[in-house]
């Protein structure tokens, strides 16, 4: 066929196959976005889902059996507490057998109630002379009261004792 207006030649487009190229692979991405978001949105809901129901679900036994677990820590702390203060009285004693002792008195035996501020001391002395200037030094104090008993020679010329402390209840609370 004879054309009557002839046809220009078509240049090819520049970069057409490039933008064909960009263009699928955006749509490639755009359409795999949906998709893991979608997913997410899926997963987040589920996890909506549960945390709803952990919320609206019934925890009261929870709750009791920490409240149970709370009353038994108080009771332990208080415990805790007493035997503290028994000891920290039981120091108070000590701190002042401390300084009433004679470098030449040993004290081998202890028993005693802070409670009611008696204590039982079994003991030796060098000899009856450090014995006797003990227990002047007991005698002194105001703190206290001492009876001396059981006084008896043993081995190597010293003197064994028993000596029986009634200390003030001021003295042992004053820690």
């Amino acid at each position: 066929m004879v054309e009557l207006i002839p046809k220009r030649e078509q240049k090819p487009i520049f970069g057409q196959v490039f933008f064909l190229i960009v263009s699928v692979a955006v749509l490639g991405a755009v359409a795999t976005a949906f998709f893991v978001f979608q997913q997410l949105v899926r997963n987040e809901g589920e996890l909506l889902e549960v945390l709803e129901k952990r919320f609206v679900e019934d925890t009261r036994p929870l709750e009791e059996e920490l409240a149970a677990q709370l009353q038994d820590y108080k009771k332990k702390t208080e415990i805790l507490r007493a035997v503290l203060d028994e000891r920290k009285n039981a120091l108070a004693f000590f701190g002042l057998l401390e300084q009433t002792s004679h470098p030449g008195v040993v004290f081998q035996q202890f028993k005693g109630n802070v409670k009611t501020g008696i204590f039982l001391l079994t003991g030796e002395a060098q000899n009856f002379f450090v014995l006797e200037q003990q227990r002047l030094v007991w005698k002194e104090r105001q703190e206290f009261s001492t009876i001396l008993r059981g006084i008896h020679l043993s081995e190597g010329g010293k003197s064994s004792f028993e000596v029986e402390f009634v200390v003030k209840p001021e003295i042992l609370d004053s820690i």
